[in-house]
């Protein structure tokens, strides 16, 4: 029974032991538990035992039992109390391999030198059994020995673990060793005195020992159990609070590549509840266009601290396209191996969607404003027009008066036809740029030279610096690169400021009447561009409102200029701002981001 009992508590350990990771405290009950099976076994055969020569081999066989249930135990608690003293463990299996040491002598064990009999033995029923007798062997007090220092070891080691805080598995498991270790020893002892006529009853002392050990390695699988139950509630109450925020939960297990999914993030994708995921499998739900995009973060968090982070585009059932936006961080090993990357996933079509709202809104303003522009610039693009118009008028009349000579002269025909193709161009060339300004388009960036943009700006200006005496000036720096901008908001931009400080210089004498544009490096990856005016500056009060909408320091300013200049430039990635001159005049700066991979434009 005694021994039926063992292999059972032993085996459901082994099962729990070896599950992943490996469990060491479990496998050492294991070992012990199994090891105490074969020992109840080796005492029953022993009650029953027929020749001297048989009780030899059975004593021997025991003797390594004990061992094995000896060690097994100092391990057991040194792994599962984690307080023990190492030279206390060590002492007790040298101890007893001491003394098991003389079962190598032929005709001898640990516990008698020489097996002189069996005796047998009724008990008051009336049943009966063999008890061994013979010399006693000096060397068995080294067994002795050693259960007496497992018992010193567990007691100081129980202590040691109460003074931690774990008095509950101190007292039950280091106190039943103790007990029982002690009374199964002294009851050992006088069997083998002869005081006692009894078979050894190791065994049932012992059972009481793996009882108390597997209440407290069970009190902890009760506790998992319990956290488990409380986990799948909190799983609960998180698919609840995700759902309602549109937000789901993912794990990735990167050794094993399998993904978890929370309920809503499964339903976000299509996936089934039951059916297991991959990253492969995962990347087969993302819009085709966007996977190498998500692939390439997901390398970038693997290789890198900096998290995973990617916006990608999800096909729906319905065919609808959904807009995620992921976020994760990588879990590494002790090598820094990464193991496991967790993250959330958030359904941001309606966000998309209202940003593409706010763009168009952005571009119809930006238009309007473009409109507004050119209200300013009215007087200044009638007199740049007229100009070639004039004399193409000038032209054609002077080659009428050429026609009529005979022979007519050729050559200044030809000269003549010349210029009036040259001012054509040149009108076409201004009708074009108005065209373009006017052009109500969506936001569609590319690579612009910031020299040609400078170039135009200054030539729809010209007029305009010319009628308000001011002397405009383009300062760019050699070997400047291109610019991902869309070119007309961009020219918009450059526009306004410079109009602005075309009207800031109004107000100075005419011999200081200077607006100067300046392109030049700001960093590495950013190009600068500054306007700078040598007007009155801008006083302390107006600085923090200047960007402010529908806020303005003219008299018949609308407000909204400096306004779509700053969401045209942080649309852009970059930033504008105003400071004063150290002297005089104000200067608005603002940058913008090298495009990729350009040289010098």
């Amino acid at each position: 029974m005694v021994a039926a009992a063992c292999l059972t508590l032993g085996l459901i350990e082994l099962r729990i032991g070896l599950a992943r990771p490996p469990r060491a405290a479990r496998l050492l009950y294991s070992l012990s538990a199994v090891a105490m099976a074969g020992f109840s076994g080796l005492e029953l055969a022993l009650m029953r035992v027929d020749s001297v020569a048989d009780a030899e081999g059975l004593m021997r066989t025991m003797d390594a039992a004990l061992g094995a249930i000896i060690v097994s135990l100092t391990a057991f608690i040194w792994v599962y109390f984690g307080t023990g003293n190492r030279w206390l463990a060590l002492t007790v299996p040298c101890l007893y391999a001491i003394g098991a040491a003389s079962d190598l002598v032929p005709g001898s064990d640990m516990t008698y030198r020489t097996i002189t009999g069996l005796r047998t033995v009724e008990t008051f029923g009336g049943a009966t059994f063999k008890i061994v007798e013979g010399v006693p062997n000096p060397w068995n007090a080294f067994p002795y020995l050693a259960a007496l220092m497992l018992i010193v070891f567990v007691a100081d080691a129980s202590v040691r673990l109460w003074r931690r805080g774990g008095r509950r598995r101190a007292l039950v498991v280091g106190g039943s060793i103790v007990i029982f270790t002690l009374a199964a020893g002294v009851h050992s002892a006088l069997v083998e005195t002869g005081i006692l006529r009894s078979p050894y009853l190791f065994s049932w002392a012992y059972i009481a020992i793996l009882i108390a050990m597997i209440d407290q390695l069970n009190e902890d699988v009760l506790s998992v159990a319990q956290l488990t139950d409380e986990l799948r509630e909190s799983e609960r109450r998180m698919d609840l609070a995700s759902a309602a925020a549109n937000l789901g939960m993912w794990a990735w297990d990167i050794v094993s590549d399998g993904i978890w999914f929370s309920s809503t993030a499964r339903a976000m994708f299509g996936f089934s509840e039951s059916k297991p995921i991959s990253f492969v499998r995962f990347l087969s739900a993302v819009h085709p266009n966007d996977r190498e995009a998500v692939n390439h973060a997901v390398e970038i968090a693997l290789a890198s601290e900096r998290g995973y982070y990617a916006e990608y585009r999800v096909p729906a059932p319905e065919g609808q396209t959904l807009w995620m936006v992921s976020r994760g961080q990588i879990e590494r090993d002790a090598r820094g191996k990464p193991i496991r990357l967790r993250g959330v996933v958030l359904d941001a079509s309606a966000r998309h969607d209202r940003e593409m709202e706010l763009q168009q809104l952005r571009s119809q303003l930006a238009h309007a404003s473009r409109v507004s522009l050119l209200g300013q610039l009215a007087s200044a693009l009638a007199h740049e027009l007229s100009q070639p118009l004039g004399a193409i008028l000038r032209n054609s009349e002077a080659a009428e008066l050429f026609l009529q000579r005979a022979p007519p002269d050729l050559d200044e025909l030809r000269a003549i036809l010349a210029d009036i193709r040259q001012d054509d161009q040149r009108a076409g060339a201004v009708i074009e740029r108005l065209r373009a300004l006017l052009k109500r388009s969506s936001f569609a960036p590319r690579a612009v030279s910031v020299n040609a943009l400078l170039e135009i700006v200054a030539k729809l200006t010209r007029i305009d610096s010319l009628t308000r005496k001011a002397r405009l000036e383009i300062e760019a720096a050699p070997g400047l690169p291109s610019v991902m901008a869309d070119p007309v908001q961009l020219q918009q931009v450059l526009l306004n400021l410079v109009l602005n400080a075309l009207d800031a210089v109004e107000g100075v004498p005419v011999e200081r009447r200077t607006v100067t544009v300046r392109a030049e490096f700001h960093g590495e990856d950013e190009i600068a561009v500054a306007v700078v005016d040598s007007g009155l500056g801008v006083t302390p009060e107006r600085f923090g409102r200047l960007f402010e909408p529908f806020f303005t320091t003219k008299p018949n300013g609308m407000g909204i200029g400096l306004s779509i200049s700053r969401t045209i430039i942080e649309a852009h990635g970059g930033r504008i701002w105003a400071e004063n001159g150290t002297r005089e005049g104000a200067t608005f700066r603002f940058t913008l981001p090298v495009a990729t991979g350009s040289g010098p434009s």
